[in-house]
């Protein structure tokens, strides 16, 4: 009995062991007949563009002093520039994407992520850029040369700062020297440039009061265009904006440390712009964006007007904003270029300068970060210039050497190349 028990045990063990190895063999023959099926057709790629995602405490607007912009000549053309440049070669422009269908997935490669950056750009009716604008029959290819929209449209995310409102409507602030206001159709001229996202934390945002503030939210929501700075309470005002781009997620905020009036500041039940005088509410704001996200990016408003020369709160602040969370602060309001630095290996861009803003001859560029594989965040600076409200990207050799050579002189510890790749010396 005990034998025959045996006998039909093992029999059992060899019937179970051929029926494991029969399910192994289909099993592997579906996944060859999947992995076949894959190749065929290729890698899905898909977009997740999100903007609009909130996690923000509630928060007492604070009594922050204001800071009246020195306007006696800053939006003056500065004809007594000594750059001299004209005009170079340029190339094909490369259409951006329409909003919201970014296709951005990570398919394997090793290409980094490119965030690109200008500073100062003004639209208003009145103004040199669309007298410009209309006078070459809106060809945006004549206002600024073609290589250097093909770098703009060819970002993974392009920003700037958005030195005006889009409205009809508002009053425009009595005692203020320079007031500018877009007609709302001109935000085609951002989506002809490749603009993804604009800083609305300026001392320009508010010229024509909060109808016409209003207006701008709808008007760039309506283009797809986001925003950060300001917003129709304090809570927006304050918000990260969020891109997913392959397995990353890069977060942007903005503030300004040059607002006109007291009640430019947003609150919790009125619109306006986060302010950085005080800087608690925006480093509540870069925590959030660190907590939720890669990489986040501080767009910040500040510095003395002419001045190539960073003072001592902007240097200040951008170590705050770093030790905050932020992993990158780029800079305008001077209306020249000022210099770049490097703090716990993040970079610092302290002004962009004018990008398409009057008719003065004088430096610009467009500032590039590349977010590596694995995990770096590398600077570089494409010289360009502005003249006669053209805006340029440098070809000749020379005048890309002088360009370098100057923006070396007037930062902290960087070394510039050849290509424009400025990394730290400081150690």
């Amino acid at each position: 009995m005990k034998k025959r028990n045996l006998i039909l045990l093992v029999l059992i063990c060899i019937l179970s062991l051929f029926v494991f190895i029969g399910l192994l063999v289909y099993a592997f023959q579906l996944q060859h007949e999947s992995d076949l099926k894959d190749g065929a057709s290729g890698q899905n790629t898909q977009s997740d563009l999100n903007s609009s995602e909130t996690a923000n405490p509630s928060v007492a607007a604070t009594a922050i002093p204001t800071e009246a912009a020195d306007e006696s000549n800053s939006e003056t053309s500065n004809q007594n520039a000594s750059v001299q440049l004209t005009p170079d070669a340029s190339f094909t422009v490369t259409p951006t994407p329409a909003a919201g269908s970014l296709d951005q997935t990570d398919t394997g490669s090793s290409d980094p992520i490119i965030l690109g950056f200008a500073g100062d750009v003004n639209l208003d009716e009145n103004y040199y850029p669309v007298k410009k604008y209309d006078s070459v029959d809106e060809d945006i290819q004549k206002c600024l040369s073609e290589d250097l929209l093909e770098e703009m449209n060819g970002a993974d995310v392009m920003m700037l700062n958005n030195e005006f409102s889009y409205s009809t409507r508002g009053t425009k602030t009595p005692d203020k020297s320079f007031t500018f206001r877009a007609d709302p159709s001109r935000v085609d001229i951002l989506k002809k440039m490749g603009v993804d996202i604009v800083s609305l934390a300026n001392n320009h945002a508010l010229d024509y009061g909060p109808d016409a503030l209003l207006d701008t939210f709808d008007t760039l929501d309506g283009a797809g265009i986001d925003y950060v700075g300001a917003g129709e309470n304090l809570d927006r005002a304050k918000e990260p904006i969020y891109y997913t781009i392959g397995d990353k997620k890069i977060a942007f905020v903005a503030a300004s440390r040059v607002v006109f009036a007291m009640d430019w500041y947003a609150s919790d039940t009125g619109l306006g712009m986060i302010g950085t005088y005080d800087p608690a509410l925006i480093l509540e704001s870069i925590k959030e964006a660190q907590a939720n996200s890669d990489y986040v990016v501080m767009f910040v408003h500040w510095g003395i007007e002419r001045e190539n020369y960073p003072v001592d709160y902007q240097r200040n602040l951008a170590k705050m904003y770093i030790d905050a969370g932020a992993d990158a602060v780029v800079g305008c309001h001077p209306h020249v270029m000022q210099g770049f630095e490097y703090y716990k290996g993040k970079p610092i861009a302290y002004s962009l300068g004018n990008y398409w803003f009057n008719q003065s001859t004088d430096k610009s560029g467009l500032l590039k970060l590349y977010l590596d594989k694995d995990g770096t965040v590398r600077m570089q600076i494409l010289p360009a210039a502005t003249a006669d409200t053209f805006t340029y990207l440098l070809s000749k050799e020379a005048d890309k050497k002088d360009y370098y050579d100057f923006m070396k002189e007037i930062s902290f510890d960087v070394n510039i190349d050849a290509d424009g790749f400025i990394t730290d010396t400081s150690y």
